[in-house]
């Protein structure tokens, strides 16, 4: 993959984007059970002399569940972790883009999507995001 734009052309081709600005893109994937999860995508820019993007997915407000448990729930993943922002818990996950073909992208979206929706689930048992 050559540049967040080229990221961006093969999103908007596979998925409904709910909102695009510059540097990131808004959709709702479905993933089991009738559930629903919304996922981001941001260009984070240069780090360290390498472009990166980066995938991420709301669990829940931190307020709402115990974050010691999210912690230990998260373990199991084999891509991405839990951080909070701005009150919310999310489970993200990074990569540089000029290392990253569209196959490759493709499955750390998925887990990203998935495990936050599990998460969500698991501590919330709701399908708030």
């Amino acid at each position: 993959m050559a540049s967040w734009d080229d990221l961006v052309l093969w999103v908007r081709v596979r998925y409904e984007v709910m909102a695009q600005d510059a540097d990131s893109l808004t959709f709702r994937l479905p993933t089991a059970e009738d559930r629903d999860q919304l996922v981001y995508v941001r260009h984070r820019g240069q780090v360290d002399g390498h472009d990166w993007m980066q995938i991420e997915s709301p669990v829940a407000k931190l307020d709402r569940i115990d974050v010691r448990r999210l912690l230990e729930l998260a373990e199991s993943a084999v891509v991405g972790g839990a951080v909070a922002v701005d009150g919310i818990a999310v489970f993200r996950h990074a990569a540089p883009l000029e290392d990253l073909s569209f196959a490759e992208f493709e499955a750390p979206f998925r887990l990203v999507t998935e495990t936050a929706d599990r998460l969500e689930q698991q501590l919330t048992g709701t399908d708030d995001f």
